[in-house]
């Protein structure tokens, strides 16, 4: 305990994150444990709690390092771009970025932001108006849709991963159209659906699903965007469509 101790000034709250995040990548988030943890880092597990008050304020950091460089990017990224193009390369950064990490989504689906994100937040809320000139509410919301929209897709691709991992037998290829386990029934029109659009946790469905929100959100911007900004909404909507 006494080695412990002497090394916990060398021990920082990054450090302990930075490594969570190499080891949610090797174990995922049921194999992050604080002992696991604390003997990565060389430490007796009561050292972290120096840092995190449980293992939930440990893993709400993990998601905010995770998430911050992109939610930066966000709210920078508007010059130049409608608000559908803006919108689609947030939607697709924030699944690559999920897909980065093993159980990326499950993690920040398991988490609350901190207080530094919510500035970040903010930041991206107010680029959404810019883009849109809707108000701020509607703006969280259109986010908050867009954003449940790719964890809940990511969700799913992350489930599939694991249980093509835990089945024995040949894989298919990636990337290759994914079969139905038939059970002797016929299925000629689902046969059908996936003979032309893949796996339904393929890309093809992911930018399916994208475009039909990025749909309602401009209809809905069209219905409801105060007189005083339906200008700029209206150049906004035209720019993105041409």
């Amino acid at each position: 305990m006494t080695a412990a101790l002497n090394r916990l000034p060398l021990l920082d709250r990054e450090q302990v994150v930075r490594v969570a995040l190499r080891l949610l990548d090797e174990a995922g988030l049921d194999g992050l444990t604080l002992r696991r943890l604390a003997a990565e880092l060389d430490v007796k597990a009561p050292a972290l709690y120096w840092h995190f008050t449980n293992k939930q304020d440990l893993l709400d950091h993990m998601a905010h390092v995770m998430t911050e460089p992109w939610m930066r990017a966000v709210a920078v990224t508007t010059a130049g771009q409608g608000w559908e193009d803006w919108l689609a390369e947030v939607a697709r950064t924030y699944r690559a970025l999920l897909l980065s990490h093993r159980d990326g989504a499950r993690l920040a689906a398991s988490t609350r932001p901190l207080p530094g994100s919510l500035p970040l937040l903010d930041g991206c809320i107010a680029a959404f108006q810019q883009a849109t000139g809707c108000g701020p509410g509607q703006a969280l919301q259109c986010l908050t849709t867009l954003i449940a929209f790719v964890r809940g897709f990511v969700l799913d691709e992350e489930a599939e991963r694991h249980r093509v991992q835990e089945q024995p037998g040949p894989r298919t290829r990636q990337g290759s159209k994914r079969t139905v386990p038939r059970g002797g029934q016929p299925v000629p029109h689902l046969d059908a659906a996936m003979h032309e659009t893949g796996s339904p946790n393929g890309e093809g469905t992911f930018e399916y699903g994208l475009h039909l929100i990025l749909d309602g959100i401009g209809g809905t911007l069209r219905r409801h965007t105060t007189p005083r900004n339906d200008a700029q909404a209206t150049s906004g909507i035209h720019k993105a469509a041409v």
